[in-house]
Order: structure tokens, then sequence, then C-alpha cells
């Protein structure tokens, strides 16, 4: 796949801060495509950024130019490690339809993850998320999804041509879906009921405010993750047309984002609905750049884990239960300290291996049966 056909140069007026022309910084330390530098073997880089401008499903019109005022902060970051490489493909060209654009996402994360790349999407809306799902639905034979979102946007855009969160619900490929943050007064109690019927996770932002630690096994597990600015509260990130006083805080967001860098399942992170027309001194572009800063951060510091009884890198914790036939298996890094475990396929006679906290082995030793356990297992079997 050339592809040089699928994407515009990036073409930024030269920056205004003297800081920009340090060598340590980012924008001398990405391949970036530009008229004069087309991208060239995709396989030598790591790391692939592209923006797509699409808006058309959404009221936030104008979110469609947040891509080359998030990359204009972005380059001016310091690197995180002169070793990682990447390479800005550009803005996605536009097309002559919603539909075009999903299935030139996909068609293009093909050719990135084909070649091992991670891909960071910047947005545009949300909905680009259904793009980037059908490639991985290609590729994988189960995916993981999460979304930080205030809202659960089982709803139809204004133009009514895409319930993007529902067509990625009703494909057989999912196995999980978490939202991570919603705000319980802003989301309809029916949609909320539909979406944990299917046993999917939906984490209210109270919970995660008391304890952000809670979201990291989520985001391990993930393959996908869509993050909304509008998820973040309106005096950190006013960038968007639906912010809410209430939301995570600038240092969480980069936190969750470094959770999704680190894990070595996530090959897919996006960022959305960041509208320079309602931004105060770029104050959300700035922001949506320092999240992909932490995502990168923790790419960079990936550990891949197996865990299994037969790794001596991992301690199994093994807990009865008298009012379950099957006992409840933990493992726990003794790396990294993370924990997972198994949840039996009775069908397959074969078990799943889910990322956890330390938290449901607590659970579990108190002969509580976690919830995620049983969400998991009403999945399978």
């Amino acid at each position: 796949m050339d592809l040089n056909l699928y994407f515009e140069p990036v073409a930024l007026d030269k920056p205004e801060h003297a800081l920009s022309t340090r060598k340590t910084m980012l924008g001398h330390n990405i391949r970036i495509n530009t008229p004069d530098t087309p991208i060239d073997e995709i396989s030598n880089y790591q790391v692939a950024l592209l923006g797509v401008g699409e808006d058309r499903n959404s009221l936030n019109r104008g979110s469609s130019e947040s891509p080359d005022k998030i990359r204009n902060q972005l380059y001016q970051l310091y690197r995180m490690n002169e070793k990682v490489r990447i390479i800005d493909l550009g803005n996605l060209k536009s097309t002559g339809s919603l539909s075009d654009t999903y299935f030139g996402v996909r068609d293009v994360l093909l050719e990135l993850l084909g070649n091992q790349l991670v891909v960071i999407v910047m947005g545009g809306t949300q909905d680009i998320t259904y793009g980037a799902y059908m490639a991985l639905e290609r590729m994988k034979e189960t995916v993981n999804v999460v979304s930080v979102d205030p809202r659960l946007d089982l709803t139809e855009g204004e133009s009514g041509d895409i319930r993007w969160m529902e067509e990625i619900m009703k494909s057989p490929k999912l196995f999980q879906y978490t939202n991570l943050g919603h705000q319980q007064y802003l989301v309809d109690n029916e949609l909320l009921e539909r979406f944990e019927k299917h046993s999917f996770e939906a984490v209210r932002l109270g919970m995660l405010r008391d304890n952000l630690g809670m979201s990291e096994p989520y985001l391990r597990d993930a393959h996908i993750v869509s993050f909304d600015v509008a998820a973040i509260k309106q005096s950190d990130s006013p960038g968007t047309m639906f912010p809410s006083p209430n939301g995570f805080v600038a240092d969480e967001a980069c936190r969750l984002a470094r959770y999704a860098g680190l894990s070595d399942r996530v090959s897919c992170f996006g960022i959305f609905e960041a509208n320079p027309l309602f931004d105060r001194h770029d104050q959300t572009t700035h922001l949506g750049a320092q999240i992909i800063w932490y995502f990168i951060d923790g790419f960079v510091q990936r550990r891949s884990e197996n865990p299994g009884p037969e790794n001596p890198d991992f301690k199994v914790f093994i807990i009865g239960h008298q009012d379950m036939e099957h006992e409840l298996t933990f493992y726990k890094s003794m790396i990294t300290n993370r924990w997972w475990m198994e949840v039996p396929d009775i069908g397959s006679g074969r078990t799943v291996m889910v990322s956890c906290s330390c938290e449901e082995y607590q659970q579990a030793g108190k002969h509580e049966i976690p919830d995620l356990w049983w969400k998991v297992y009403q999945r399978i079997n």
C-alpha cells in the first residue's frame, strides 16, 4: 500500500516559540511526512501519528481542525527517549462520505498494524474509533475496547449516519468493552442498563477519582483506547462543545494515557473531540499533546508479561470457594507487581486470563466472588 495516496503532508506554520529549535524536542525527532520527504518504508518505525479531521457525525463542528493544533504543541515537547522511532503520516485526505473515512481509517490501520506499529489517532470526533475497530476486528479473534468518556455514545449523531458505539457492541468479535469516567447525571439509565446487559463495564468518575489505579487492568487488556477530551473537567480542558465542570483533572488524564501506553496489547490510541473554536490559549490542544506524550512514554517502557504456573516470574494464589465448583486462581508478577486471574471457559475446557488488581484477590480472600470475574464468566459461558 502506498500510504502517500491516503495522507496530506504535514504543513504547519513555523512555531512561535524559540525553544522549538532545540534538537531534543520532538519536532526534531519525529519523521514527518512533508512534500519534500514523503512517507517511506513504514516498517522502519515503531509509532505512527495520524490526524483524521472528521466531524460530520457530531454537533462538535470545528473539531476537524484539532489534529494540526495538537501536533503543533506536540512538536514543542521534549523527547522522552531518543531511540523510539516515530513517524507523523499527516492528515487523512478528506473523503466524500463518513463511510469512506471509516474505511480509509480501517485500511490504513490494517497496513500499519500489519507492520507492527502502534498507532496514535488525532481526531476529529470520536466516531472515528469505529474505523479503527474495523481494522482490529479483521486482525484478531476477539477485541477489547476502552473508551474514556463522560457519556455513553449510544445515541445518533446529528446526521443520523451511525451510532458508532452501538455498531461496535453488535460485533461478534467484541469481547470486552469498558467505559471509564462516565458522569451519572449525563447518562440515561436506560442506556447504562443496555450497556451493562452485555456484561460490559461502565466505571463512574467518582470511583476512579478515589482510586485511579483501578483503571490500569482495563487499559492493560485493551486493544483500542478511545479518549474523549470532554471527560476532562472544563477548567482543565475548555476546548470542546460538550464541557462539564466535573471530570478528570489534567494529570489524571495523562496517567490514564500512560497506563494505556504501558499495555503491550494496546495497538491504537485515539484522542478526540478537542475543538479549537472553544479553546482558551490552546489549553486543550496543549493538554492533548501532553496526553500523547505520556502514552508514548508508557510505550517506551512496555514490558511483555505472560502469567502462568510455569513462569518463575509469577507467584500463584489459589483460593477455594464453598459455593463454586471452580477455584479462583490469581497470578502476581514479581517484577511489576501486576495481577491477573483465570476465568474458566466451560465449553472449551480452557481458561481465559484477565488482568485484574490486588483488590480482586483480596475480595476473593474474603470468600466474595469479584464482579470482574463474574462478568467475564458470563460473557464466555
